[in-house]
């Protein structure tokens, strides 16, 4: 009897480690998603007044990469593109900011158009 309440008592601890094992990785990737998310939401504002400059807007700059250095985005690397296309007789201009990290196991790609 004492072995059989044994056997079951470690497979319950199995359990217990096994959910807590993916709860924390869950977490983690949770994390780095984020934080690719507001790396590539804050390239895009960073290059966007250049953007925005001038009346229409132009692209001073075709491709910009930046690394931050700030303890929340430290590893994050982004990579944002301006293209600029008429239509009609408006100009628009699209920024498009892609963030890579955690050594590329987090990324996300954020596009802005802006006229």
């Amino acid at each position: 009897m004492a072995l059989f309440i044994l056997l079951i008592l470690s497979m319950v601890g199995l359990a217990v480690q096994r959910i807590t094992s993916t709860t924390a990785q869950q977490y983690s990737q949770t994390v780095s998603a984020a934080r690719a998310y507001l790396a590539a939401y804050s390239g895009a504002q960073l290059v966007l007044p250049d953007a925005l400059s001038a009346s229409p807007c132009q692209c001073t700059l075709a491709r910009q990469k930046i690394e931050f250095g700030v303890s929340g985005l430290s590893g994050c690397q982004v990579t944002v593109e301006c293209s600029r296309f008429v239509v009609d007789t408006d100009t628009y201009c699209t920024l498009t900011s892609q963030s890579l990290c955690d050594g590329g196991n987090a990324s996300r790609t954020l596009e802005v158009r802006v006229k």
